[in-house]
């Protein structure tokens, strides 16, 4: 690959951290490398230490030097608002990428009031006005008219996020290209395969936060992030039962929140009523957790207007290994489930993974067009602005 055609996006969750070199111009995965690890468990040494030499494998595995990242880390603070964005032209033009980037800066800079700050912005449809009247557009470049207007998802999250990211970048000796959502990140690694029509609800429930996607009609509508997952239920069957948690853990992999009590079979023996008994418990603890949380959720997606009654329910991540959940969720959202994007060849439980890698290397390479494209209409590949960076930065 020439420099300018690398991506590198360094991304933290609660269990690990991970590298994934791409190709900007296919949007391939060249190489991905991870270090496990409990990131809210260490200390700041030790987290530069963990993506140091998560960072060097990646480096040795696609023989490269990496100056430049993306980086991408969970946040139970990310959410999103709907904005509107134009470039008015005062004449009839062709539109190409910078009256595009033009009203998309429009969009960006639209407050979202003290508790948030934006941190990426999606289009999810454009409007064109011309001679001919205004017309609704997939993407407007090529095509001719006097206004263009556009409708933008603002990814957002707590005050201080992006300069957190970026403080960490430096402390890492890279510069940082830009920050990516881990929400976008699936989106972009399973929108494609959610069903074109009516809406798609995409629920994963990861070790200490739940990421919610809403698509409707093919178009990403809503996501947020609540602070809640599997952590949490194994911290309320510990408390609930009095165990140390690495038994509730192991307990939690053997409940099923689907059955009731009732329907559990009959057993022969003291022991394994006993222990059946302890399952049974686990269960009625776990399912009226899972009921609290995915109920008060529900409500307020519907008191938002992001649940319709026809659509069905994605479930993905290592939470579809928990016995019941798919059925629990079916009737707390009155929608179908599917495990993960529905693939029959695929494992649910394992395909969160290659989701959000697929989607990390689309989302960057979004990135570093809409960043180009920023530049404006006289950019060209000379030693001036960000593609003299992107061309000299590994020298």
């Amino acid at each position: 690959m020439a420099n300018e055609d690398i991506l590198a996006v360094v991304s933290i969750s609660s269990h690990r951290v991970a590298v994934t070199v791409g190709d900007a111009r296919d949007e391939s995965v060249v190489a991905h490398k991870q270090v496990e690890c409990r990131w809210f468990d260490l200390g700041h040494r030790a987290r530069l230490e963990a993506l140091a030499d998560c960072i060097r494998l990646a480096e040795d595995s696609a023989g490269i030097e990496l100056r430049s990242i993306f980086l991408s880390r969970s946040c139970a603070s990310i959410g999103s608002r709907m904005s509107t964005g134009y470039a008015s032209l005062g004449q009839e033009m062709v539109l190409g990428p910078a009256e595009k980037a033009w009203a998309m800066r429009r969009a960006r800079e639209q407050a979202t009031g003290i508790a948030t700050e934006v941190v990426m912005a999606l289009p999810v449809g454009w409007r064109v006005r011309g001679h001919d009247g205004e017309r609704d557009v997939e993407d407007p470049e090529g095509l001719r008219g006097s206004h263009l207007s556009c409708q933008v998802l603002l990814v957002t999250a707590q005050p201080g996020y992006v300069d957190e990211m970026r403080a960490l970048g430096r402390e890492l000796g890279k510069e940082v290209e830009d920050v990516i959502p881990q929400p976008v990140a699936l989106w972009r690694g399973i929108g494609s395969r959610l069903q074109r029509r009516g809406n798609s609800l995409v629920i994963d429930l990861g070790a200490r936060h739940t990421t919610v996607l809403v698509q409707r009609r093919d178009r990403f509508a809503h996501l947020e992030t609540r602070g809640f997952g599997g952590d949490d239920l194994t911290k309320a069957l510990a408390e609930a039962m009095d165990i140390p948690a690495e038994d509730a853990e192991q307990l939690k992999r053997q409940a099923d929140i689907g059955i009731n009590a009732s329907d559990l079979p009959g057993q022969q023996t003291l022991f394994a009523e006993l222990a059946q008994d302890r399952v049974r418990r686990a269960s009625h603890v776990l399912s009226v957790e899972v009921d609290r949380v995915f109920g008060q959720l529900a409500d307020d997606l519907r008191a938002g207007g992001w649940l319709a009654q026809q659509g069905c329910l994605h479930l993905v991540g290592r939470a579809t290994a928990l016995g019941g959940l798919p059925r629990r969720l079916g009737d707390i959202f009155d929608l179908p489930v599917r495990l993960g994007s529905g693939a029959d060849d695929r494992d649910p439980a394992a395909e969160l993974d290659g989701l959000i890698v697929a989607g990390l290397v689309r989302a960057a390479a979004d990135c570093r067009r809409n960043a180009i494209a920023a530049e404006g209409p006289s950019l060209t590949r000379t030693a001036s602005g960000l593609w003299s960076w992107l061309m000299h930065r590994y020298r």
